[in-house]
């Protein structure tokens, strides 16, 4: 059964004292303060969040409150130093605590046990009836004494081995404990639990308690593809608005296994969007299942480029309720040549079904190729795959899922790395800091190079971004992930005149859901096929996008292009930018150049999330030039840059250079204070249980190579920065 108990952690007003062993508070004199009884917080927040059906709907504002200010208390507590600040947190704390014994005293669902009783029986003793197959019993139970204490635990009866309907509580020795028993999965009908109060020090008391649910309703769920009017898979949302849980939808895709217990391993999957914190599930086709008696939230998404479907409804008991629906488009990209792909997605596939899961999943999202990452580390490798390349690449029409990879990943060295479009895994944890030979292997494959996690720099991938990206060696960087755009790496090293590809990727199971933020490639009028994506990515064609859709280009060039000029003339910049008329107004456009914004608009009309611009520019000396995007719903969309090249000159942002390399000279710093460290813990014997520091230790002196040739490189780098501002002067003087 293994119910799962919060704890009686003591709340003390006064001095923040010892966890109590009973559920009895300390006694308190005159001049002391009064102390929360303990479990009282965890209490207070189970009931506001879960089970504020136990009272009358008034109460529900109350009990949230409560739960507020109880927590709040706390915080304070465990924060202040100052008396007079504990004694106000502790008056608050107080306060908040006789509200909610208030609150549950006046439950007209609590039913009462006296263990001291000689024959110890429930009042009222039942049946009692739940709103549907979940719900809660709230007890108050009394043990003899002086003394308030909460308890609670839940119950799923789906769970227990055998034939069993155990439930148990953790209940004080003394005083009256109130205990909360969440129940889920309940048999419809009549179920005799078996509740059983164990008391520290003392005999467990087991006593039977009938329960009822009502006669269950009927749902039969289709969602249609607005492109050909067919039933496809879909993200679909089953949301009680008794207690605001999600429920699994009766063929939704359990992704668990796929995800060898890493992330989130669930096929319950929320986006990291504005308002879809509350799980889908992705479901292949339509479904018919029974569901409680109730009001119920049914939501449908089919990935950015639809409209988000919404519907309250109502399950009746014996009744059947059959609902079509059918996501509108509110842009199709394919029709402008622009295929969406996720260059980050965890998953097992070793099977046709495990295939069949994952192919559901994309079509779901409408993500069109997705980079199905075979993870590794130094010690071992997860989401196995068949294998790599194209006769492993598992195609349904225009969907694809080509399998890629995930290493070498340091987290405390060097940062993460991503592949795509390999033929096999590279991957040798002899030589594994050695980043370099990694993406030399992956292009003689013919495949993609990049770094995940660019737009937050976790990892400290600046490092080997430092050694590698001048070098030519990376094609895309990750620059768009869990909703966050982060452009400061990325404008850094695009400004020191380093072409990188703008990707992104969700990440799942860490992510929330395939394609909350995705990649476009430009195919143009090229049939899309895998083969197809990856080329229009490698020429970095690219854009990325969790809400807005950007069209960007500088004269004729688009994303990733390069504009060649002998001298300096005009450039045309024409950009758009729009978002989903229901969700995005108002929309932010900005073209940036060498990172600063140049030129921006945002759209006026409430019902059209729609901005462009149309302007000239110098060509200068050379830049970059990109588009970024943002809806006001809090998503982000940013192209990779068009390149201007003036013959003879660098792309980079000469006015920023010393500033850049002093960044890149503390990265390297970095490096080789972790190889000195790692060494000198090796010669201590300290790393034999730390593979990791170990192997860089042993790998250190290959690492520091490159590490000089990095500094080789930057000095040239430093001494064709000084030639430029001379040719630079020299042009200005001629004009």
């Amino acid at each position: 059964m293994n119910p799962v108990h919060f704890s009686c952690r003591a709340l003390s007003l006064a001095v923040a004292i010892l966890m109590m062993l009973s559920c009895v508070p300390l006694a308190s004199g005159a001049e002391s303060a009064a102390t929360v009884p303990p479990g009282a917080v965890e209490f207070a927040g189970r009931l506001a969040r879960q089970h504020w059906e136990l009272f009358d709907l008034e109460a529900r504002a109350a009990l949230e409150a409560i739960n507020r200010e109880l927590r709040e208390a706390q915080q304070q507590l465990d924060r202040v130093r100052d008396a007079e600040a504990r004694r106000r947190a502790t008056e608050r704390a107080s306060a908040a605590a006789n509200r909610l014994l208030e609150q549950v005293k006046s439950s007209p669902h609590l039913v009462r046990v006296d263990l001291s009783a000689p024959r110890p029986t429930f009042t009222p003793g039942g049946p009692i009836e739940m709103p549907e197959d979940a719900g809660a019993l709230l007890f108050e139970v009394m043990a003899g004494g002086e003394g308030v204490g909460y308890s609670g635990a839940t119950f799923d009866l789906s769970l227990p081995p055998g034939e069993s309907s155990l439930a148990t509580l953790e209940v004080g020795a003394n005083g009256t404990t109130y205990a909360l028993l969440g129940l889920e999965r309940l048999p419809f009908g009549r179920t005799t639990l078996a509740v059983e109060f164990r008391r520290s020090g003392q005999p467990a008391v087991r006593l039977p308690l009938d329960v009822t649910t009502p006669p269950p309703g009927r749902l039969k769920l289709t969602v249609l593809s607005d492109d050909t009017g067919k039933p496809a898979p879909a993200m679909v949302q089953l949301l009680s608005r008794r207690d605001g849980g999600v429920r699994q939808p009766a063929n939704g895709i359990e992704f668990g296994l796929q995800f060898d217990k890493q992330g989130k391993p669930s096929g319950a999957r929320n986006a990291n969007l504005p308002g879809l914190a509350d799980p889908f599930w992705c479901v292949p086709g339509p479904f018919d299942m029974t569901l409680p008696p109730g009001d119920w939230r049914i939501g449908v998404r089919r990935g950015v480029e639809h409209e988000l479907v919404f519907e309250e409804v109502t399950i009746k008991s014996g009744e059947t309720l059959e609902r079509t629906y059918r996501p509108g488009r509110w842009v199709d990209m394919r029709q402008r040549g622009w295929w969406s792909g996720d260059d980050h997605v965890h998953g097992r596939i070793l099977s046709d079904a495990d295939a069949r899961n994952l192919m559901a999943w994309i079509q779901a999202e409408d993500i069109h190729l997705a980079n199905i990452v075979k993870m590794g580390d130094i010690y071992r490798t997860y989401f196995e795959q068949r294998g790599f390349g194209p006769n492993y690449r598992v195609q349904d029409g225009e969907f694809v899922l080509s399998p890629g990879q995930e290493c070498p990943r340091t987290h405390d060295q060097i940062g993460h790395t991503l592949a795509m479009n390999i033929t096999s895994m590279v991957r040798n944890t002899d030589r594994y800091f050695l980043y370099d030979e990694v993406f030399d292997a992956v292009h003689a494959q013919g495949g993609l190079s990049g770094y995940a996690h660019i737009n937050s720099g976790i990892f400290h991938v600046h490092r080997d971004m430092t050694l590698n990206v001048p070098r030519q060696k990376v094609d895309f960087a990750e620059i768009l992930q869990f909703n966050q755009l982060g452009t400061d790496l990325y404008y850094d090293f695009l400004n020191l005149g380093c072409k990188l590809t703008a990707s992104s990727g969700s990440d799942v199971p860490w992510g929330g859901t395939v394609g909350e933020v995705r990649v476009y490639a430009c195919l143009e009028s090229k049939p899309f096929s895998a083969d197809a994506w990856f080329e229009a990515f490698g020429r970095g064609r690219t854009f990325t996008t969790s809400g807005p859709m950007i069209e960007f280009r500088v004269d004729d060039a688009l994303p990733g292009d390069e504009i060649r000029l002998k001298a300096d003339q005009k450039l045309r910049i024409r950009a758009r930018a729009w978002g989903d008329p229901k969700r995005m107004s108002p929309v932010k456009l900005e073209i940036v150049r060498h990172g600063e914004v140049i030129r921006a608009a945002e759209s006026g009309d409430a019902t059209k999330p729609e901005v462009e611009l149309d302007f000239t520019v110098d060509a200068g000396f050379g830049c970059w030039i990109a588009a970024r995007a943002r809806g006001g719903d809090g998503t982000s969309a940013h192209t990779t840059p068009v390149y201007v090249v003036r013959e003879g000159l660098r792309f980079w942002k000469m006015d920023g250079l010393d500033e850049l390399f002093a960044r890149r000279q503390n990265s390297l710093e970095q490096i080789e204070q972790l190889v000195a460290d790692a060494r000198r813990f090796n010669t201590a014997g300290k790393l034999e249980n730390d593979r990791y520091r170990k192997q860089l230790a042993l790998q250190g002196g290959l690492l520091l190579q490159r590490v000089a040739q990095a500094r080789l490189l930057y000095e040239e780098l430093k001494r064709t920065a000084e030639a430029e501002r001379g040719v630079r002067g020299l042009i200005r003087r001629a004009n």
